[in-house]
């Protein structure tokens, strides 16, 4: 190859390198007011120049990869078809930065569960049970005379139901006595019997239909808890057979024996027949059922071991022993 052939090709691939260069020069390394190019021709021998309107450019052969060039527009040091690789972003360290995400928006707490009980979640307080039922919602005492009576509890158990009234407004008469159609109502009321009305007309003749207490009496003799009294007894008080004198004060042993009717407790008779009580032998008329209403914890006796069988009950002294036939199974 002649040294003519020779340098033309050099300057064709000096012109071709020039051309690349220009269009990325804007990417490289100013020294200049425009551009500062570095370039180099492995392997020629001998330098080359090339001037134009626009450049000049110079190399020196045997440079190794180092040249430069200027012009009016550019001075530049180059490397011959030097690949230039493209730069790659800043790395953050850990990786590329990326968009910042968006702060996640905290969950929102949970509704607290109600506080659990022992035994499963609170629930609506209930009524306190007293023996033998639930106990309803209290009531105002209007009695001033119950408070530190022995039986009060009874009575106001009993008020609060509507079994028993007072003497007045504000009194209940706790030692005072109680009658037949009295003791009839707070039967029948307290151990919540079905009220009953004939349709043939009265069964006693001295209870018309009248009468105040006439549905609790024929309610009570209906359910089988009320009794009349015998012919000669009727007759002894001026009355009319059947009759139930029930303006009369009901005495220990008859209310006893109503309250174990009305309970229909099963009754009971001591081993061997000997009376609890001294003043209620077996040959009594209330015996039975004295007994059964003892054995059940429904009464209790004087001191020295009587009952006192025929003395006319007190209003308190009622009100204990229905309780506890209402609260005794």
């Amino acid at each position: 190859m002649n040294k003519s052939h020779l340098a033309r090709r050099s300057r064709i691939a000096l012109l071709e390198l020039v051309a690349a260069l220009l269009i990325v020069s804007t990417s490289l390394a100013a020294s200049s007011a425009n551009y500062a190019i570095g370039w180099s021709q492995q392997g020629a021998g001998g330098a080359e120049g090339a001037t134009s309107t626009s450049y000049r450019l110079d190399t020196t052969i045997g440079q190794g990869i180092a040249g430069n060039g200027s012009s009016a527009n550019y001075n530049a040091n180059l490397g011959y078809r030097q690949v230039f690789p493209t730069l790659a972003p800043t790395q953050t360290p850990g990786g590329p930065t990326a968009t910042p995400q968006p702060t996640n928006t905290p969950v929102p707490t949970d509704t607290p569960v109600p506080t659990q009980t022992p035994g499963g979640p609170t629930a609506t307080p209930q009524p306190t049970n007293t023996p033998g039922g639930p106990t309803p919602t209290d009531c105002p005492n209007p009695f001033v005379d119950t408070n530190g009576d022995i039986f009060y509890p009874a009575i106001h158990y009993l008020y609060c139901r509507g079994v028993v009234n007072g003497t007045s407004q504000t009194t209940f008469s706790p030692h005072g006595t109680s009658t037949r159609a009295q003791f009839a109502k707070v039967v029948v009321l307290g151990f919540g019997l079905s009220l009953y009305t004939p349709t043939t007309g009265p069964d006693f003749t001295d209870v018309p239909s009248s009468y105040y207490a006439y549905t609790f009496i024929e309610t009570g003799f209906h359910n089988g808890v009320l009794s009349g009294f015998d012919p000669g007894t009727c007759t002894s008080v001026g009355a009319t057979y059947p009759c139930y004198l029930p303006n009369r004060p009901i005495t220990r042993g008859q209310l006893t024996k109503l309250v174990v009717n009305a309970a229909h407790y099963p009754l009971f008779t001591p081993t061997g027949g000997t009376p609890t009580f001294s003043d209620v032998p077996a040959s009594n008329v209330f015996f039975v059922s004295i007994e059964t209403a003892h054995e059940k914890g429904i009464i209790n006796g004087y001191p020295g071991g009587i009952f006192l069988p025929n003395q006319n009950i007190q209003r308190d002294q009622m009100c204990q022993i229905v309780y506890k036939g209402v609260t005794t199974p």
